[in-house]
């Protein structure tokens, strides 16, 4: 316990270190935001058009050119291929699971190909028509990075139904899993993070927040009708790291389309990431919750 709170004072100490350098520069030179340092960058000559041909094609795909209002989510025929997701057991898994788990593909772009992972773990007793679980959340995952997969990440090492045993083969039931208390949807956002993918190779490189929320909109649009069952649920979008930036863009697209399906309810974001300033400004208060 000494040893943990004498590293916690040194780390403490380094970042006064660093702030009193900072401090004393700034007496020379007028201290600058780092979002007008970004401003600058993207502003330009060498960024510029990179920046515009990025921005552009975000625009074109989330909204249209003569209301300026979102375009319509393309939701296509879903109708029957929830059993076909179904996971009737993970590889190693332990015996008397008592709920239900599906995964599979959900298409947000058919001409570039596009298409999102997901898997799904029923909150307890849930039997996969959405009745035992019926009053309880459904609740989306998302890992942050960027890049980092929610399967891997979320559902195998933090908040799933099972944890991997060291032999990197065998399951064992997570005791803190939060399909206690409702049903947890892990999304592999964007397409190139995990099983997520894009027939376009382009699509990598053209891949921004904007067209992340949407294309994550436009998962839980056909996803939904996927598993109508969960329609008008009680919804929470939740994530981590740079999931700071997805949730409340998603959030904010979902209020902008205004499906009658999503009831979102709210968000939480866990060890947010905003940007380096802001983030920086929490340092003090996390270090001081640690160590009293």
């Amino acid at each position: 316990m000494k040893s943990t709170v004498l590293a916690l004072l040194l780390l403490v100490a380094v970042q006064c270190l660093a702030l009193g350098s900072r401090t004393a520069a700034a007496a020379k030179v007028r201290r600058t935001r780092q979002g007008d340092y970004l401003n600058r960058l993207r502003g330009s000559p060498s960024s510029r058009a990179s920046w515009e041909s990025l921005a552009a094609v975000e625009e074109e795909q989330t909204t249209t050119k003569a209301t300026g209002r979102p375009a319509p989510a393309a939701v296509a025929a879903e109708a029957g291929r929830k059993e076909a997701d179904r996971v009737e057991a993970l590889p190693g898994q332990p015996s008397g699971v008592d709920f239900a788990q599906y995964a599979g593909y959900v298409t947000v772009d058919a001409a570039a190909g596009r298409a999102l992972f997901y898997y799904l773990a029923e909150a307890v007793g849930g039997n996969g028509d959405g009745s035992s679980s019926k009053g309880k959340p459904l609740l989306l995952w998302l890992n942050g990075g960027s890049g980092c997969s929610s399967l891997g990440y979320g559902a195998m090492e933090e908040l799933g139904p099972f944890r991997v045993m060291s032999d990197g083969k065998t399951l064992y039931r997570n005791p803190y899993s939060w399909k206690a208390g409702s049903t947890v949807l892990f999304l592999e956002s964007p397409a190139g993070v995990g099983y997520s993918y894009s027939n376009t190779t382009a699509d990598y490189g053209r891949s921004g927040d904007n067209r992340t929320a949407e294309d994550a909109y436009l998962f839980l649009a056909n996803w939904l009708e996927r598993f109508p069952e969960y329609k008008g649920r009680e919804f929470y979008i939740t994530g981590e790291s740079y999931a700071g930036h997805y949730v409340p863009q998603l959030a904010h697209a979902i209020l902008r389309h205004a499906s009658p399906a999503i009831n979102l309810k709210g968000i939480m974001i866990v060890f947010f990431f905003f940007e380096p300033w802001c983030n920086s400004q929490n340092i003090p208060s996390i270090l001081n919750s640690v160590t009293s």
